[in-house]
């Protein structure tokens, strides 16, 4: 019986040496926060859009490269614009784990729709300006019209022929298949992974270039891509303001349907 006494006189004290701890424990941390131990935990978010400095395309279009080779085109094109801010600006872009855009690659883990590069760079852009919109539209409308890729990095990982092709459409899917048609190599050929390496340096050196100009002259940015005829044409009809109006878009129509009037 002694013993059994003794077993819970024990048990007693022990609890209290926990409990004790516990609110030992508690206080060091309340203190810890006051004096900022938790400091960057309860930081305030910057107001949007944050700030932005003047980058040097080259420089983003060889981070963008080398980051294609980490994580993809999505991951790359962002890591290129956002890399370069954490190095010209620091915090707040220090905080961001550029790696969450991996999932853009292939056009949406491998779905061949919006072009991981113009994600990611268009990712970069909405968060450094509030006039996004201009400069978005722009560069995926460039991305339509303009021969890719014709980067060509310091230090390539692979030499591949000088061959571009020209997509007319945001779309991964279009835009791969065409090159692989030109260049005569397969979709999951190392030729085309070095193209799309190549092809996000290009995107996001491009969206730098477009940012440094609103940046610096916002009320003179234009851009210089008009959409096709055939967009006027049938919208006209199929847009919100025709008369079947089941349709809103920018993209050539005449890449996927037939005209029929």
């Amino acid at each position: 019986m002694a013993t059994k006494k003794l077993s819970r006189r024990r048990l007693f004290t022990e609890v209290g040496k926990i409990a004790a701890g516990a609110a030992l424990g508690t206080a060091i941390l309340g203190a810890g926060s006051r004096t900022g131990i938790q400091g960057r935990a309860q930081q305030e978010v910057p107001p949007w859009p944050w700030p932005y400095r003047e980058l040097d395309p080259q420089a983003v279009a060889e981070r963008a490269y080398e980051a294609y080779y980490e994580g993809h085109c999505c991951y790359g094109a962002f890591e290129g614009l956002i890399g370069e801010l954490r190095e010209q600006v620091g915090e707040p872009y220090t905080f961001i784990p550029t790696k969450m855009m991996e999932y853009g690659k292939g056009g949406g883990v491998g779905w061949g729709t919006l072009c991981g590069a113009l994600n990611g760079a268009s990712a970069a852009i909405t968060l450094v300006t509030g006039d996004y919109t201009r400069v978005v539209n722009e560069l995926i409308g460039w991305y339509t019209i303009t021969p890719m890729p014709a980067y060509k990095p310091t230090s390539p990982k692979l030499e591949i022929p000088d061959v571009t092709s020209v997509s007319e459409s945001p779309l991964c899917h279009v835009s791969v298949t065409k090159w692989c048609n030109a260049a005569g190599f397969g979709s999951k050929s190392p030729e085309r992974k070095e193209r799309c390496a190549r092809l996000t340096a290009q995107v996001a050196a491009h969206a730098a270039e477009l940012l440094n100009q609103i940046a610096e002259r916002p009320e003179e940015f234009s851009g210089v891509w008009t959409p096709p005829a055939s967009v006027e044409e049938c919208l006209s009809c199929h847009g919100p303001h025709g008369t079947v109006a089941n349709v809103f878009g920018k993209m050539d129509c005449l890449m996927c349907h037939e005209r029929h009037r």
